[in-house]
């Protein structure tokens, strides 16, 4: 068997008709081309036929699509023959050919091809058959019609290495027999990724890709449409600087595809043999949380223009794989690394310096973290602390400060009025599992102070009858952050829901004469709980907060507020 490139297709099939064999096979794997360079070898030549095996259960159905391509092609040649045939219907469009007269429509059209010459079927993806369908009727039907002419030529494609055990039984007793020549497709040609990816995107990422194995054309043919999505998405955000830049974006998108698709999501490149701290090395990227550090690490290999641009790796890992992502993760991330500024840039990085430098830096760390300019992104106090941390954890040095020190000093500088996941999912999984912890923790006491101070506002609003527009908005943001509670602990969820109902459900009871604002706030609350009824709590939240209300009913004489509440428990309950 010759041993071919996949752009020597063209070249086969170009001189075709002058080569003396009638039936030729072009086998290799999956990825590599053959049906790309096949469908460009046939352009504008109409006397060649191409069929996809791609699903077909049986031999009727391969009869059947042939004989519309060979109509389509040869409408008035076969006209006369279907007038002939009287079980034969017109239809509008086309031709309503009767199943059971294929095998007669195809003896017919067999006597009258006899004579023809040049005509070249196609017959591709013959692992892609139904199991059902024996190769052995292949075989027999390219017999059938290349016996009588000898101007009919067939070219199989398949990857035989994807046969079903039976197929490659059948496949190894009548190859030899029934077909002149093979040509084995052992790799796709050396121009075809630079043409897929473009002149553009081709440069930017080719150094990943001669650092990896590809054996599947179709991993690059993945990453350039995954890439046209992202950008056409983000394009939109108004977000690329010299620092937000597509060169990054482009590489990043193609190393989580080479990861899903080359790798099958298998942290391959991951150093086997265990010496020194391998072995914790190993753990400590080994696991699904790990997925971004491992692709950073082991295919982009740190080679981003910009570092920061790191933490775009899970939203674009995430939008690989589920076709979606956070618009407002991915803009605060953009806003970070648009605005952030090196700290010290006289500081050299960890790797460089020695372990008397180290330790220093470590013990002049809290002067450095506390008196930092408070203008400078949290991503400026992480980033050192990241690098100090995690150096000192691979080489055992004593780091003397605590997480809570670490929490209490970003908190102190940084102040914090607003709590949003976002922010905090920007700088989830860094090097230093310390860092991970303070940012875990940062994330809780936060998350906590906003609970806080969002119940103590609901409380102080049930003493109201009054209220601005942005007291009614309050109760939206209060939805929004309690939504956010439903995958945490239940301690959380449990103090708000106590705190509900100790304080009337957050409930200005609507007594005697009230305000238009104070109605529509009422409204706000019921929604509220309804909202937290959908939680999965069932209607237990619900039922509890309806008898709560209709106690409050019999504890005033007050009919105009009676119906008031009824109206409301009716409406929302």
């Amino acid at each position: 068997m010759l041993k071919i490139e996949a752009t020597k297709i063209i070249e086969v099939m170009d001189k075709l008709d002058d080569l003396p064999y009638q039936k030729i096979l072009f086998d290799g794997t999956w990825g590599v081309g053959k049906t790309k360079h096949i469908i460009e070898s046939i352009e504008n030549k109409n006397n060649i036929h191409y069929i996809s095996l791609f699903g077909k259960r049986d031999i009727n159905a391969l009869y059947q699509e042939l004989y519309y391509l060979l109509l389509s092609k040869h409408e008035v040649k076969f006209k006369k023959i279907l007038n002939h045939m009287g079980k034969i219907n017109l239809s509008k469009f086309g031709f309503n050919i009767s199943i059971p007269l294929i095998s007669d429509i195809f003896k017919d059209i067999h006597k009258r091809l006899k004579t023809k010459s040049n005509i070249t079927i196609i017959i591709d993806d013959l692992e892609r058959k139904s199991n059902d369908f024996d190769l052995k009727e292949i075989f027999g039907f390219i017999d059938s019609i290349t016996k009588p002419n000898k101007e009919i030529k067939i070219v199989l494609v398949a990857s035989s290495d994807n046969f079903s055990d039976t197929t490659k039984k059948t496949f190894k007793e009548y190859a030899e027999k029934s077909i002149d020549r093979i040509y084995k497709i052992t790799t796709y040609s050396g121009d075809a990724p630079q043409k897929i990816m473009g002149d553009t995107i081709w440069p930017k990422i080719s150094e990943i890709y001669l650092d990896n194995e590809f054996r599947n054309l179709r991993t690059l043919e993945k990453t350039d449409l995954f890439i046209k999505e992202v950008i056409y998405e983000i394009d939109h955000f108004d977000v690329f600087t010299d620092r937000f830049n597509k060169e990054d974006i482009y590489k990043i998108c193609f190393s989580v595809v080479l990861f899903v698709v080359e790798h099958k999501s298998e942290m391959k490149l991951l150093p086997k043999n265990d010496e020194g701290n391998l072995d914790t090395f190993y753990e400590a990227y080994n696991s699904e949380d790990n997925i971004p550090n491992y692709i950073w690490h082991y295919i982009l290999k740190k080679n981003l223009n910009n570092s920061m641009m790191q933490n775009f790796t899970p939203i674009i890992l995430e939008w690989f794989l589920t076709g979606d992502f956070s618009k407002d993760q991915f803009k605060e991330i953009a806003k970070q690394v648009n605005t952030y500024v090196e700290t010290r840039t006289q500081l050299l990085t960890p790797l460089f310096m020695s372990d008397e430098q180290i330790k220093k830096e470590i013990e002049d760390f809290s002067s450095f973290i506390e008196n930092v300019d408070e203008t400078i992104p949290m991503n400026g106090y992480l980033q050192r602390l990241d690098e100090l941390a995690d150096i000192s954890e691979k080489l055992n040095f004593d780091f003397k400060y605590t997480i809570d020190e670490v929490v209490d000093w970003i908190m102190n500088n940084k102040g914090f009025n607003n709590y949003d996941d976002n922010y905090f999912d920007a700088f989830i999984k860094r090097e230093s599992s310390f860092v991970n912890k303070v940012i875990s923790t940062l994330q809780i006491t936060v998350k906590n102070h906003e609970r806080d101070r969002l119940l103590s506002e609901m409380v102080v609003n049930t003493q109201k009858q009054n209220f601005t527009q942005n007291e009614i908005d309050k109760i939206a943001e209060f939805k929004r952050f309690i939504a956010r509670l439903k995958n945490d602990e239940n301690e959380d969820i449990n103090k708000v829901i106590i705190t509900m109902k100790s304080n009337k459900w957050f409930l200005p009871l609507p007594l005697g004469e009230i305000s238009h604002s104070h109605w529509t706030y009422c409204h706000e609350v019921f929604k509220c709980i309804v909202d937290m009824g959908s939680w999965g709590e069932e209607r237990t939240l619900i039922e509890g907060a309806g008898q709560y209300f209709k106690q409050e009913i019999n504890n005033y004489s007050d009919k105009v507020f009676k119906y008031r509440l009824e109206h409301l428990i009716k409406q929302y309950f």
